[in-house]
């Protein structure tokens, strides 16, 4: 059966019609025409797969990868066209869901490195024809895929990841069953720092391998984490305990320095997470009280911490507050106070507490939960900052925000090349409020000011302008 291929899915799979029906058949792409075989078939839509491409689309380029594993489907797809697909499944779910136009969603903003970028991964690990290997499931499958060369990773990331596997060879490591074996192999280059950590069963590993390891270069902690919990999508398990090193290690970024454990997130596309969050910080204006919610550990929060004079941040992993807390006291910055706690239930009490101006929120792929979205209606921020990691749960959650607020931009940002998922920092103010939330001492200035100018019209006119010039986002 032919099939002409007319847009891109959001987990990457080209998407035709059949009797006005979507078919899903993944490693296809827009202007592609394939012949097909259908395997599944409901009401509302169709799934198949490729038998082969009869008429290759305009957007086709060579892969760069050898033996693909399924984690890049776009990466046959030329770059410039992963941009528009990206931008075109944004401003599609902001619509569907949100009633949001175009025009308010700018153009995407592409990473410097469209390969070599991934600065960690955390990869399974099974024996393949008797050899020990790392590699990637096929998605909704239990079929493993070997991975030789990946050439997304960070260059130095990758030969480390070939060393440390020759090395687990070596020294006879066999890949979990049954509670014994290694798991996953978790690794993360932050220039010039490594670190490794081994997800095993219950384990004791042998000194001689903590002792190859702890030598290659740059790595400055070894952690192992045991983690014996079945379909599990948690990767570590119980708290990590140190093999080499120190579990936490301080890396730069931004200027600033971050402490970091195993187990705590960080993005993974360094220049470009620092473009995203750059971008977040210019539309923070300088307020009273900003919280950060979702803050990991912190990041953000140091970027803004100069125009705040006060930044709470929330989260409820552990170990990252622990690591923002470290990493405030590294930095000297006093005025941030980092709480664990659920963001919903800690900008509920912040909110009881003080007035809250500015709202900055980095929630994971689900987005915000209805206790969440509760928690900012009631509260009294004037603007959110809201970074997403998810087109379909940010455009779902700004239908419910947009009781109280107003959608001012969308800015997108691709920061994982070669894939659909696409970040975006998105402005809202809540209605009856100016785009900027000045702090009770800048409105305090800035009536004294006006009393001084009135009897000086030129004055007059050099503030009119300034005002003016703060709405603009």
């Amino acid at each position: 059966m032919k099939l002409e291929i007319r847009k891109t899915g959001i987990n990457g799979e080209g998407i035709g019609y059949l009797n006005q029906k979507l078919v899903f058949i993944p490693g296809t792409f827009p202007g592609d025409i394939a012949e097909i075989e259908l395997l599944e078939e409901n009401e509302r839509y169709a799934k198949g797969r490729k038998k082969q491409i009869i008429s290759p689309a305009s957007c086709r380029r060579d892969s760069a990868c050898p033996a693909p594993c399924g984690s890049c489907p776009l990466i046959e797809m030329k770059y410039h066209e992963q941009l528009n697909q990206k931008r075109l499944l944004l401003t599609e779910a902001l619509w569907k869901y949100a009633h949001v136009r175009e025009e308010f969603v700018r153009d995407i903003r592409p990473s410097s490195a469209v390969l070599y970028y991934r600065s960690s991964f955390k990869l399974p690990v099974k024996e393949v024809d008797g050899r020990l290997c790392t590699g990637m499931y096929k998605t909704g499958t239990n079929i493993f895929v070997p991975i030789e060369d990946c050439p997304v990773h960070d260059r130095k990331l990758e030969q480390l990841r070939k060393t440390v596997l020759a090395i687990l060879r070596e020294e006879h490591i066999s890949a979990y069953d049954s509670g014994h074996g290694l798991r996953y192999l978790v690794m993360r280059r932050i220039e010039p720092v490594v670190t490794i950590a081994l997800i095993t069963g219950r384990d004791q590993l042998p000194e001689t391998l903590i002792r190859k390891l702890s030598l290659l270069p740059e790595v400055e902690s070894i952690v192992q984490s045991v983690n014996t919990e079945r379909n599990t999508p948690q990767i570590f398990g119980s708290a990590s305990a140190v093999l080499y090193g120190s579990e936490t290690v301080t890396v730069p970024f931004h200027g600033f320095q971050i402490r970091l454990s195993p187990e705590s997130f960080f993005q993974l596309n360094l220049s470009q997470a620092e473009a995203l969050y750059q971008t977040a910080a210019d539309k923070v204006d300088p307020c009273g009280v900003l919280a950060e919610c979702y803050c990991g550990v912190g990041v953000m929060s140091l970027m803004v911490k100069d125009k705040a004079r006060k930044v709470f941040g929330f989260e409820a992993v552990p170990q990252a507050i622990e690591n923002a807390n470290e990493t405030a006291a590294l930095n000297r910055v006093p005025n941030l106070t980092f709480r664990c706690a659920d963001s919903a239930q800690g900008l509920k009490a912040l909110s009881a507490e003080r007035e809250v101006d500015i709202l900055l929120a980095d929630p994971p792929r689900s987005g915000m939960d209805d206790a969440m979205i509760d928690a900012i209606l009631k509260s009294g921020v004037k603007k959110i900052i809201y970074v997403s990691c998810s087109p379909s749960t940010l455009a779902k959650n700004i239908r419910d925000l947009k009781q109280e607020f107003e959608l001012r931009t969308v800015i997108p940002f691709d920061l994982f090349p070669n894939t659909p998922h696409v970040e975006s920092v998105t402005v809202l103010t809540r209605r009856g409020t100016s785009d900027r939330t000045p702090s009770r001492r800048r409105r305090r200035n800035r009536s004294a000011s006006t009393k001084q100018t009135k009897s000086d019209p030129q004055k007059k006119q050099t503030r009119k302008k300034e005002n003016n010039n703060e709405h603009i986002l």
